[in-house]
């Protein structure tokens, strides 16, 4: 660009230049013109300097204006699709029955009479002798005693354990009432030879009129020579009482024929 510059300065003064003496201004009209040549260069640098950067603010304005257009589209897009699932996945539920109150307590009362049921149903197993035992064995209790007795003699049969506590009660009881209702028992099972022995001990050491009146009866229909002594020596013992006697006597004639 200088070399023009000074091919052009020299076209346009080439007179001058032909002139052996150069015009008095020359070389100060050259560096001017240079020095001016020069600063509107620079102006022209800066200008471009100047566009260079307000076209790259632009761009990128530009660029980020663009990257938050796709972002944002992009996140628009995607609560788009995750409405569009939920929406999908909430009419796929299927819809659960609406339960009321009555049929909810109807469930609840079956949920649990069915365990009450069970218990119901489900019984411990009792030993029957084990509880007749108990109360043989309750000295302070005329009542308990009397409520084993009776059980007692609901069963069908007497084990020996049981055979042996009814007589031992029957002999040793301080209550007439808990003796007779043992010899009641008893009675059922006379032909036990044990129960039979044990009564037979009992018509020669009885003192009790009303226990001996049962006996008696019990006793009376019985032909062995044992029993017709023991009958005979009750009625001929002066501590008898007359009805005591009279039964006596009814059971020997009743024997003899």
């Amino acid at each position: 660009m200088e070399r023009d510059f000074f091919k052009q300065y020299i076209q346009e003064h080439k007179d001058a230049f032909e002139n052996e003496a150069l015009p008095p201004n020359m070389l100060g009209n050259i560096l001017g013109n240079l020095k001016e040549r020069e600063e509107h260069k620079k102006l022209q640098v800066q200008k471009k300097r100047k566009l260079t950067y307000t076209w790259l603010a632009v761009a990128c304005s530009l660029f980020m204006l663009a990257g938050t257009y796709l972002f944002l589209s992009q996140e628009t897009a995607e609560i788009k699709q995750t409405r569009s699932q939920i929406a999908t996945n909430s009419t796929d539920v299927t819809e659960q029955p609406v339960i009321s109150k009555i049929e909810e307590l109807s469930l609840v009362e079956k949920s649990i009479r069915k365990p009450l049921k069970h218990l119901a149903n489900y019984q411990p197993k009792v030993d029957p002798y084990q509880e007749i035992y108990t109360g043989l064995e309750d000295s302070l209790s005329v009542a308990s005693r009397l409520d084993a007795i009776i059980k007692s003699g609901s069963l069908l049969s007497l084990n020996d354990k049981l055979k042996t506590a009814l007589c031992k009660t029957f002999d040793n009881d301080d209550n007439d009432n808990v003796r007779l209702a043992a010899l009641e028992v008893l009675s059922k099972f006379s032909n036990d030879k044990y129960i039979q022995e044990q009564l037979m001990a009992g018509l020669g050491k009885e003192k009790d009129p009303v226990v001996q009146l049962e006996l008696i009866k019990i006793m009376g229909n019985n032909s062995t020579p044992e029993a017709t002594n023991k009958l005979i020596a009750m009625a001929n013992n002066p501590f008898t009482v007359e009805a005591v006697k009279e039964q006596v006597y009814y059971a020997l004639l009743t024997n003899n024929n």
